[in-house]
């Protein structure tokens, strides 16, 4: 069954009993990349994807977080506001991130363990394993 996803920007919100993700500073690539597995993507529940792209609006971001039961993070893509709180982010529970420098992924792997390659790997261990 293809599953219905509403995309969800600042500095909207849209509450419902809909399984929500968050997605943090994607390339273009990856958002390309990210569109392409979820147009192949079947589920029995619908989605919602909270999509934050460096906007400066705190308020949004720590709601997404909190709504959203699984979060990836693109570390090499941060600017900004996302920046200052990333290592507030990784640290929070379900969260996914990717780094392409090993150094500064050494450092997070201390605070958490979820480091994936890209988009899709997020995808396949959290949507993926249902």
């Amino acid at each position: 069954m293809t599953v219905k996803i509403t995309l969800i920007t600042p500095p909207d919100v849209f509450e419902n009993d809909t399984k929500s993700i968050l997605l943090l500073n994607l390339t273009e690539k990856q958002q390309t990349t990210a569109s392409d597995w979820l147009g192949r993507f079947e589920s029995q529940d619908n989605l919602n994807i909270y999509f934050y792209q460096n906007e400066i609006d705190m308020p949004w971001i720590l709601h997404a977080m909190a709504i959203s039961k699984h979060k990836y993070i693109d570390l090499d893509g941060t600017r900004e506001l996302s920046h200052y709180i990333s290592g507030y982010i990784i640290g929070k529970p379900n969260t996914y991130y990717s780094c392409f420098d090993q150094n500064v992924a050494s450092v997070y792997s201390y605070i958490n363990p979820n480091r994936v390659t890209d988009v899709v790997e997020f995808f396949e261990r959290t949507l993926g394993a249902e």
